[in-house]
């Protein structure tokens, strides 16, 4: 009798998470993890969905994604199934439910530092950097007194807004009409960057959204303006607040760029302007 060699959950898990967007026309390609996932049924039912659950998210199918994943959170009790949820949720860019699920995870498995650092991860982009400083002081504490580069981010933060009266929930609000913008296309995040710009009278918050190199960042950053736009939010709040989208390559070239200026900051010459001019009207309209 010949035995079918039973499909690796983890391979197939890795393999669906190199996927770069979120289209139902993707349907031919994925079809061959959800026979795999469909063959897992009666062996291993918990990962078979979660493996089901990945299919609908890349296939821009919110409603199975979350019926599947509840589903293999119904059949087990390990904090990875409450991960493996929140690892979608954050590819669909649905940041406030993955991290819900990852602070659920978090919660019954508290030992588990990769964890904590998911939940420090996720936590910005939620807004809610109250959170954060509760989960950076965690995480000193577990690294004995050690600080977190990000500690202090919610005072400077918190500084940046006030100073424009603004609170917490006005950065939340604007940060998930953002998500929600993201989450309405095909886009999967390559990664995401704050950081805190200190100006002369008073700083603001900027986010850096990276996407494929696939995909025209200028028409995604179009679809958030548009969505920010139609968002009842504080009138000042773009005072302390902006965001870009990039490019993967653009953004790994700024961040070289930066590095560089870092480490040699007492050597840097100051560019001519005229040239920096010249550069700018050639580059203009250029999309990457």
């Amino acid at each position: 009798m010949l035995f079918r060699k039973q499909p690796d959950f983890g391979k197939l898990l890795r393999e669906l998470g190199a996927f770069s967007r979120r289209d139902v026309t993707q349907g031919v390609k994925l079809a061959t993890y959800k026979k795999s996932a469909h063959s897992l049924l009666k062996k291993d039912p918990a990962s078979a969905h979660v493996l089901l659950g990945l299919v609908a998210c890349l296939e821009h199918d919110i409603t199975t994604m979350h019926a599947q994943y509840l589903k293999a959170i119904e059949l087990s009790e390990s904090h990875l199934f409450l991960m493996y949820y929140a690892f979608a949720l954050e590819k669909s860019c649905l940041w406030n439910d993955s991290a819900k699920y990852t602070l659920l995870a978090l919660d019954r498995a508290p030992q588990e530092s990769k964890l904590l650092n998911a939940a420090i991860g996720i936590t910005p982009l939620t807004g809610r950097f109250s959170l954060l400083k509760k989960l950076l002081a965690q995480w000193q504490e577990s690294h004995e007194g050690v600080r977190h580069p990000r500690q202090g981010d919610y005072e400077a933060v918190s500084e940046a807004l006030a100073k424009h009266g603004l609170a917490e929930q006005d950065l939340k609000g604007v940060l998930a009409a953002i998500g929600t913008a993201f989450s309405e296309t095909d886009a999967i995040l390559l990664q995401y960057r704050y950081e805190i710009v200190r100006g002369k009278d008073a700083s603001f918050i900027h986010y850096s959204f990276v996407l494929p190199d696939s995909l025209v960042a200028s028409y995604y950053e179009d679809l958030i303006a548009d969505k920010l736009a139609a968002t009842a939010c504080h009138p000042r709040v773009f005072d302390a607040f902006s965001f870009s989208v990039e490019n993967g390559t653009v953004y790994e070239l700024y961040d070289w760029m930066e590095r560089e200026l870092a480490s040699s900051a007492d050597t840097i010459k100051v560019p001519d302007p005229d040239k920096m001019k010249l550069i700018e009207e050639l580059i203009r309209g250029v999309e990457v």
